[in-house]
């Protein structure tokens, strides 16, 4: 197989990806609140209570 990815006859890609990142989420406290409280109950997972509300497990953890 043949590797051709830096030959200059080659036409780029028409497609283009751009990031449009504001930064850090801001969490209202009351959101935080509901989050701890989810991940509190008897039986919660972190993972799935993360990804119901939007973050990283990691966060929750936190």
């Amino acid at each position: 197989m043949d590797d051709h990815s830096d030959d200059i006859r080659r036409p780029l890609s028409p497609r283009i990806e751009v990031y449009a990142g504001g930064g850090r989420k801001q969490w209202p406290d009351d959101l935080k609140a509901q989050i701890v409280a989810d991940s509190l109950e008897p039986g919660a997972i972190v993972t799935d209570v993360a990804r119901r509300h939007g973050c990283r497990p990691q966060q929750v953890h936190d």
